[in-house]
Formats: C-alpha cells, structure tokens, sequence
C-alpha cells in the first residue's frame, strides 16, 4: 500500500516538474504550443483556394473563324483559364513561356473551318508547361474537355445536316457512354487531398523533436538524478510521469486540427471523428515513444535530435501519398515499410477520406502498435541499463 502511495506520489510530482519545464523553456513551448498552431495556419491558408484556377494561356489564333472564336470563348470559360495575351506566333509563344508569362497556349492554323466543312480533319495545337506535373495536367484535361466538347457539337450538326435525329447523331459519336465516377475527392481538390495528410505527418516531427529532449535535455542539465530521485528511482514512473504533460498537449494540438482547422478551411472528414482522433492520439503515442527511445539511445541532445530529424524529415515521400509506393524501387519500398508513418497514412486514408468503419484499419493499428511495443521496449531497457551510470545509484527493487 505504502509503495503503491510513493508511486503516485512520485509520479504527480514527476508530471508537475515536467509541466514547469515545459513552461519555463522557450524552446519546448514554443515547439509544442506555437509551432503547430503557426504550421497548421498557414499551410492549410497556402491551398485554401482547393482547386487550381485562372491559369495563364496565350492565344495564336491564325484562322480568325467562328469556329476559332467558338474555341476561344469556351477555353475563356473555363475556370481553370485566364487568357492574358493573344500571341502573333509561335516565337511568341516560347519566349512567354521562358519568361513565365503563361502556363499553356493554344494555336489554331488558318484554315481549320475551312478543313472541318469541307469534310477533312483539322489539327489545334495545344501547349502546356510540363515542368510542374500539376500545371501541366490541369491544363491538359482542362483544354481536352472543351475542345471533345466542341469536336463532339461540330459532329453532331454534321450528322443533323446529313437527316440524322438527335438521338441517333449523339449515339453514332458516342456509341459506347462512359459514366465516370470519381470517389472519395471528387472535386480533386488539393486542399481536402494535401493538407489533411502533411499536417500530420509535420505533426509526427514535432512530436518527435520535442520527445527527445525529454531525457537528453536532462542529462544535458545534469538534472537525470534529480528526476530520478523525484520518481522514486523508479524508471516506469519516471517514464510516465515525463510523458503525460507532453501527450496531454499533444492531444490539445490534435483537438486544434481536427475540430478546428478543419472546420475552418472546410476540410472535410467522412469517416467517424471520434475515430479520426483516437486514431491520431494513437499516432502520436507511437511517434512520442520512438522519440523517447532516441533521446536514450543518443544521449547526446544534438544527435538524438538530429536521428528524429532524419527519420521524420523524408517519412511524408516513403507513405505513397504523393507517389505510389508499390512503383517505387524495392529498397525504398521496404524501407518505407520501417516508418510508422507510412502504415499511419494507409489508416488515416481510409477513415479521413474513404469513411470506412474503424475496424478495416485493424492491420494499420496492428503495424503502430509493433512500432509502440518495440519503442517502449528499447526504452525501459535502455533507462533500467543506463541508471546506475545516470545516478550512481543501485537498481531499485521497485523496478521488478
């Protein structure tokens, strides 16, 4: 009963030193309050416009047809395009895309009506800057859409001229209809797709920095035996007691995105939030312990540092959500495999944006909790095989 007393007893006084640490160091506050209001903030504002509009395009129109000016008002109306010059030729055309003038252009030779009602088949050219893989097929779908548009209504007052009724000109241009569903982000719209999943995973970086100046900042201090003897020299209630203010604002900080950044910027979350969450809190749990684990692994503050940095910095490219794992090459597709934030991803995909029920991310929940087992495992090991040189003391019997 007594030794049960001492525990809670070392362990409250272990959380409000821990607490009183985190207020009086500038640098933990500010990395664990601040620093994820601030990133939440502006990278959720940076694409809070979702969908990419009004993209430059110049304009060679060498026919100067109705047909011509037909394409022109139509590309004008897209809200993907802004015409903002109308090139005399194709030198001017280049030389505006060097310039960075314009992000597409379309050419249109002289004679296409004249090709189109004599029967014959007419070519538009259609430039777009490639260099940015999102520019250049925004801008392709885009102008493919309102010129099939307007190739497919030329056809169908071609075979209305001809005697054909409406419903069969449609149905000889498109004898076999394609109904395209897109799920889960129709709209493709790059904030519902980006900002939900890097938010996070910065997130996991900051939970990491600041986990490994739980213990290294300690032994930088030369204060690990005061902790010690304030927990008792018992490495569990030190452990716990160390970590629970810093989880407690770490939950404030998932509270912060999920029931107020997302609302605010309309990010929409399909699945159950009350899952979303707990699946989160989850998340950092894990990323928490491994950055534990480090900060005893490298008791040197600045190398402990430095290995979160480089396991955390690269982890948003190894999860598939920009490029497809399975077409990366082999090495870093089992690499990926040892981040927890790749088999995090796979989870948070399903609930955030698919909406499935919480029980179809039972293997991505069983792949965190390896990586929590092993971490917490690495990290009693190593703080029940480094206390005698800590603190100078013998093992406590408290610790069987």
């Amino acid at each position: 009963m007594k030794r049960n007393r001492n525990k809670s007893t070392g362990l409250q006084a272990v959380m409000r030193r821990e607490f009183e640490r985190i207020r009086t160091r500038k640098t933990l506050w500010m990395l664990i309050i601040v620093m994820p209001a601030l990133i939440f903030g502006v990278i959720a504002y940076i694409y809070s416009a979702g969908v990419v509009k009004n993209l430059p395009v110049a304009v060679y129109d060498q026919d100067n047809s109705a047909l011509s000016r037909l394409i022109v008002r139509s590309l004008a109306a897209n809200r993907s395009f802004e015409i903002v010059c109308y090139a005399q030729n194709i030198e001017q055309i280049k030389r505006d895309f060097k310039r960075g003038k314009i992000q597409a252009a379309i050419y249109i030779p002289q004679g296409t009506e004249r090709k189109i009602k004599k029967g014959q088949s007419a070519h538009v050219v259609f430039y777009k800057n490639s260099s940015n893989i999102i520019i250049g097929n925004i801008a392709f779908k885009a102008a493919m859409t309102t010129l099939r548009t307007i190739s497919a209504g030329v056809e169908l007052r071609k075979l209305q001229a001809m005697g054909n009724m409406p419903q069969q000109a449609l149905s000889k241009i498109l004898p076999i209809e394609v109904h395209t569903q897109a799920l889960y982000n129709p709209a493709y719209n790059y904030e519902n797709y980006l900002v939900s999943g890097l938010l996070p995973i910065l997130y996991q970086m900051i939970v990491m920095i600041s986990a490994v100046l739980v213990i290294s900042a300690e032994i930088k201090e030369r204060t690990i035996q005061e902790a010690f003897r304030i927990a008792n020299e018992n490495i569990f209630t030190l452990a716990l007691g160390k970590a629970l203010p810093h989880l407690s604002l770490h939950f404030a900080g998932i509270m912060l995105l999920v029931g107020i950044v997302f609302p605010l910027f309309g990010i929409p979350v399909h699945g159950p939030t009350i899952g979303l969450i707990a699946y989160l809190l989850y998340f950092v749990l894990v990323a928490f312990a491994l950055g534990m684990f480090l900060s005893c692994l490298f008791t040197d503050m600045m190398l402990a540092t430095e290995a979160a940095i480089f396991l955390s910095t690269p982890a948003f490219i190894f999860t598939g959500y920009t490029f497809p794992l399975e077409a990366m090459p082999r090495i870093h597709y089992w690499y990926a495999q040892l981040l927890p934030s790749t088999h995090f991803m796979s989870g948070f995909i399903k609930i955030y944006q698919m909406g499935t029920p919480v029980q179809f991310i039972l293997p991505e929940l069983g792949s965190l909790t390896v990586f929590l087992v092993l971490s917490l495992s690495g990290l009693f090991g190593l703080m029940f095989w480094r206390k005698r040189k800590w603190c100078g003391t013998q093992i406590s019997t408290q610790e069987a």
